[in-house]
């Protein structure tokens, strides 16, 4: 979709962004506002946090989230289930200092083994529906040692939690891989084949946007999934998905 400039018709689009594709939207959002002349508000928070947002009724015009969050909130009502697109895959893995001891992933006895072994593992907490923490904390609980790791669990929200491992605070963390090979000092490990899990993040549509956002929202979804951004989403370490 071509775009261009076009002051007349400029409009203030609400975006209600996961801290997950933060960094994306950092680069995109500037791209956007200059080559269509709209103006971006962006909101960013916790998966969870924004979805209770907008439960709440706070008004926006686009949300970008993780899928099966951003489906669920168009069974409630909230998103216009025909507007929904994928837009960037990641998956979740974990961070240790460069040069130190990697956990064992071999086997789920083995990993559950390093994890028991961790002085300290930033997380983002749970309880803000950060998909990491959550995907790790059922984990913890599969492994059947949620109770034993709760004092070595640092719970953040907001934060590039491998920074916390660059600068010595924990030991480990766990995030979204992309967010994770964006720091530096630090190395990506995998989990075990049976924890790894993939997140895809979407976008869509307010159900009852402001008339005056419309077009311009239908735009922005053009523009994330199209080939202008796909480079900029794989220099942030995501592979671009809208269209396959």
């Amino acid at each position: 979709m071509a775009f261009g400039g076009r002051a007349a018709d400029a409009a203030e689009i609400r975006v209600f962004s996961a801290n997950g594709v933060k960094m994306i939207m950092a680069d995109l959002a500037p791209s956007f506002e200059k080559t269509t002349g709209h103006t971006l508000i962006v909101s960013f928070g916790e998966a969870g946090e924004l979805r209770h947002r907008i439960l709440d009724g706070e008004e926006f015009d686009l949300a970008f989230l993780p899928a099966l969050t951003l489906r669920d909130l168009a069974t409630l009502g909230k998103i216009a289930a025909g507007s929904m697109v994928d837009i960037a895959l990641t998956e979740v893995g974990m961070a240790v200092r460069a040069g130190a001891e990697k956990p064992d992933t071999s086997s789920a006895d083995a990993f559950k083994r390093s994890l028991l072994a961790a002085a300290s593992i930033a997380i983002t907490d749970p309880a803000s529906g950060g998909v990491s923490g959550v995907h790790f904390a059922g984990v913890l609980q599969r492994l059947g040692i949620a109770e034993a790791m709760e004092p070595r669990l640092r719970l953040t929200t907001g934060v590039l939690n491998a920074e916390l491992v660059a600068r010595g605070d924990v030991e480990m963390a766990v995030q979204l891989a992309h967010e994770i090979r964006g720091v530096a000092g630090v190395e990506f490990v995998a989990l075990p084949p049976e924890f790894q899990r993939s997140i895809v993040f979407s976008a869509g549509i307010a159900a009852h946007e402001s008339t005056e956002a419309r077009a311009g929202t239908k735009e922005l979804i053009a523009f994330l999934s199209g080939p202008g951004a796909a480079p900029m989403i794989v220099a942030r370490g995501m592979e671009p998905v809208a269209g396959k």
